[in-house]
């Protein structure tokens, strides 16, 4: 599948007043809970039962005078067959026509692994190779408490360093995360010049066939009539019964490819399937053997593919030549058969083999067996690292069986079942002539996000290695020019701005200094409206957040202004901005000492403690050390814009 997207002249103004998005996670109940929260309203119902979960859910409403479309499409589901997602993902590109606007992650720290993440990656690139820079990672649950760099979800982190939208928080609470997802929105249609994603994924459709005609019957649970016709195979198959009469099966013959190292195992399968367990055994063969068979009214072609390692490649060709034409109109299924048991290089081998040479996702499922039956040790190793990772090379769709296992017919039929229900074109021998094209421009695509990743992650540690955002708070002006000025290496008089915020920006020792001054928010002849507006200007101004606020006080008693100033900062900001506070002490040359007086301590204390002597002999290296190291203290972490509105949204909320 590829994706184009739409050149807009409008691009430096994208009209998101009607804006599509898509929600994927695995957490069924988490996706609702985030799309009613986009909503506004309780729109996603309760989790529908697993046999109904094979199309997307869709909810239109206004919300901040936009008219806001979720999408909640069921594609993380686990042991999802490869047809499934992609036909999920086609029902979801119609409905999401033109196309979507963006797409949002729900992702849990506490249950997302790296498999979890492969998926993620396979998804999106089904609807586009451009559609992880129209994504926006949001996580529903938080950190683990205490967590270090190390302990951190590097499944998480490494998706974060692709997604174009960043990362946001959920909160039920506080809405402040969905203003800024659409925000992000904005900012993504404008800096990829689209109006929305053109996800294009009927290229490899060769009848032309649109996703409205192709899931016309039943909701899109069934072929649609024109596929029916074209492929002979689909067409009801009638058999002669014992009285001379014809009954009808209704359903197709199948055709299943068996791949894997051990031919043992192949042969054990292609007689369960079958239906003749009690068959001998067979010997290994160096060529494909076709063996038919009916399970409760089914037929079924099983061809066992020999291992292709052991082959010269021009009996490889032969063999896979060979085996597409026994498979009339093509394969629906190949299955790679693996022992429960850790991989040898030759299975390995195999396996890389197998993946080179189809190179489909669509069509594979990974079959694991054991001699026995299927037991919690079984199943912990199925879940392993190393067998997930299996799993991934093929898509996402796996089995687990036992040859001992009673329920082997069981299993075998909702496997059928599923075939059925794909509407994935057979692997034809077209398909065949296709894949090294395909795999081809999937490897260059690969490489292309690789290397847009690279120039990201260096353009973030290049702007968060030279940039360091600080605004300078406090009652009295003099004192905020005088230590903006001294940060600055500066001298200048700004008493007719003294009211507004203004930002300057100078370059020290290789790293950008970025300084705001706020002007007293307290006691001044500015109002309640102008006071918020000049904080939230202020930390605007410091984009992507302020690393430092720097309230600056006297060495001395503090008066009643310096007190009222000090609530005010913290009313207005909350007790989030503690963390990021520097208090700097202004002494006078003749009278310096560390001692502080009781008062002082108490404040200093309350703001976490952080405090600094300074005056006109201060080396401002040693300041800046102290700054940087507090920085370095906060992982980075800013307080920004969406910190100050949920601050303010749930001080509203406790009156």
């Amino acid at each position: 599948m590829s994706a184009a997207g739409r050149h807009s002249p409008l691009f430096d103004r994208p009209d998101t007043s009607d804006l599509r998005i898509v929600l994927i996670g695995k957490n069924g109940s988490e996706n609702r809970r985030v799309g009613n929260t986009i909503l506004g309203r309780a729109a996603f119902d309760s989790e529908a039962p697993y046999y109904l979960r094979q199309s997307s859910d869709r909810i239109s409403g206004e919300v901040e005078e936009k008219i806001i479309t979720v999408f909640n499409p069921h594609l993380l589901q686990p042991n999802f067959p490869q047809g499934m997602i992609t036909d999920g993902v086609r029902e979801c590109v119609s409905l999401s026509a033109p196309g979507p606007h963006v797409f949002v992650l729900v992702l849990q720290h506490s249950n997302f692994n790296e498999n979890d993440r492969h998926r993620v990656e396979y998804v999106l690139n089904l609807f586009s190779y451009q559609a992880m820079k129209h994504t926006i990672v949001l996580t529903t649950d938080d950190e683990p408490r205490g967590s270090t760099f190390a302990s951190k979800n590097n499944s998480i982190l490494g998706l974060l360093k692709e997604c174009g939208g960043g990362h946001l928080k959920f909160n039920t609470i506080s809405t402040g995360w969905r203003f800024e997802m659409f925000r992000r929105t904005k900012e993504i249609l404008k800096k990829e010049c689209k109006e929305f994603l053109i996800c294009d994924v009927y290229e490899d459709e060769g009848d032309g066939t649109s996703v409205d005609e192709d899931l016309s019957r039943s909701g899109g649970s069934v072929r649609g009539d024109k596929k029916e016709k074209k492929n002979s195979d689909l067409k009801e198959n009638t058999k002669i019964g014992c009285d001379g009469g014809v009954t009808t099966t209704g359903k197709a013959k199948l055709n299943i490819v068996l791949c894997g190292n051990d031919s043992t195992l192949k042969n054990s399968v292609s007689k369960i399937f079958r239906g003749k367990t009690n068959e001998p055994q067979e010997e290994m063969s160096k060529a494909c053997q076709k063996r038919e068979g009916t399970i409760h009214g089914r037929q079924i072609s099983v061809i066992e593919l020999p291992a292709l390692t052991r082959l010269s490649e021009e009996e490889v060709m032969r063999e896979i030549l060979h085996c597409l034409s026994l498979c009339d109109p093509g394969v629906h299924l190949f299955i790679l058969v693996t022992p429960v048991t850790p991989l040898t290089n030759e299975e390995r081998a195999e396996m890389a083999k197998v993946k080179e040479i189809f190179y489909s996702q669509e069509h594979f499922m990974v079959l694991f067996i054991t001699d026995l039956t299927v037991d919690k040790s079984v199943s912990d190793f199925v879940e392993s690292t190393e067998s997930q990772s299996v799993v991934s090379l093929y898509g996402s769709w796996y089995f687990v069986m036992g040859l001992q296992d009673q329920k082997n017919t069981e299993k075998i039929l909702k496997i059928l079942d599923v075939i059925n229900s794909m509407k994935t074109e057979p692997y034809s021998l077209q398909t065949y002539i296709r894949a090294p094209e395909q795999r081809v421009r999937h490897e260059l695509e690969k490489k292309l996000r690789v290397r847009d990743n690279e120039i990201k992650e260096e353009k973030i540690k290049t702007l968060e290695s030279v940039k360091l955002n600080l605004v300078v708070c406090g009652s009295k002006r003099e004192l905020r020019s005088f230590i903006s000025n001294l940060i600055l290496n500066q001298s200048e008089r700004r008493s007719e701005l003294s009211s507004e915020c203004v930002r300057r920006d100078v370059e020290l020792h290789g790293r950008l200094i970025s300084l705001v001054e706020l002007p007293a928010l307290f006691n001044t002849q500015l109002s309640e409206e102008e006071v918020m507006r000049q904080t939230h200007r202020c930390v605007s101004l410091c984009h992507p957040g302020v690393h430092v606020f720097i309230i600056i006080i006297p060495d001395a008693p503090l008066n009643n202004e310096d007190k009222a100033e000090i609530e005010e900062i913290q009313r207005i900001f909350s007790s989030r901005i503690n963390k990021h506070i520097m208090i700097l002490i202004k002494q006078n040359s003749e009278h310096q000492t560390e001692k502080l007086n009781e008062e002082t301590q108490s404040v200093i204390q309350s703001f976490g403690g952080r405090h600094h002597f300074i005056d006109l002999n201060t080396q401002v290296s040693v300041l800046m050390e102290k700054l940087e190291k507090m920085v370095e203290e906060n992982n980075g972490v800013c307080f920004s814009t969406e910190t100050l509105v949920e601050a303010q949204m749930e001080k509203l909320l406790t009156f």
